[in-house]
């Protein structure tokens, strides 16, 4: 099951554009590991721009999986998976 969330987060990466965590909700998830990621196409030819999607084990008071996009310069939560 999963809870679709599709609000902004703020995202720190590190020097080689690794995400090491995200605020959201004004609380801090620390990233734990990548489990995957891959891009989700789009209708380019409209000026559509393609979504880039990481699926992350993150830390805050409990771990989860959490499912975020970047579209354009701005990075979403797009879900929290059970």
């Amino acid at each position: 099951m999963s809870r679709l969330i599709d609000e902004p987060v703020k995202v720190h990466q590190s020097n080689d554009s690794i995400i090491t965590a995200f605020i959201w909700r004004k609380r801090l998830y620390r990233v734990l590991d990548v489990v995957g990621w891959w891009r989700e196409p789009s209708d380019w030819w409209n000026g559509k721009p393609v979504r880039f999607f990481i699926r992350v084990n993150a830390q805050n008071s409990s771990t989860g999986t959490y499912e975020l996009y970047k579209l354009g310069g701005q990075w979403f939560l797009s879900r929290v998976l059970d």
